[in-house]
């Protein structure tokens, strides 16, 4: 039997949070991408039980920092298309990688787990 893609909530927020930048409010993100801003706060503290229409995600993204795109948001959302292969950038140089490992073990234990967590929820897409 088929899994049915779920709406993952606390990665949405996530985004979401990634996606507002720490320039604005989160006021300002939803007048910028003309979303209501209780909607938004739901979206944001994970109150919200169905995932959001394609057409609000696409005002989100429009409005994104950080590089979120409409494919991450909709993900998330529950959409699980398999991404183009030029939507993911690999680690291309060892420096990097290494830059990435430092930052990773400087992190919490529970920070730790919740980039585990992410990664195991991207490696799902495919």
């Amino acid at each position: 039997m088929m899994e049915t893609p779920v709406f993952n909530k606390h990665i949405f927020s996530l985004l979401l949070c990634l996606a507002k930048g720490q320039e604005r409010s989160w006021r300002q993100y939803a007048l910028d991408s003309d979303v209501s801003y209780v909607q938004m706060r739901k979206l944001a503290n994970e109150q919200q039980e169905n995932p959001p229409r394609a057409k609000l995600i696409q005002k989100l993204a429009q409005n994104a920092a950080g590089g979120i795109t409409a494919a991450d948001f909709l993900y998330a959302a529950g959409n699980r298309t398999k991404p183009e292969s030029g939507d993911s950038i690999p680690l291309s140089t060892q420096k990097e990688g290494r830059l990435f490992l430092e930052k990773y073990l400087s992190l919490s234990k529970g920070q730790r787990a919740m980039v585990n967590e992410f990664i195991r929820f991207l490696s799902d897409r495919g």
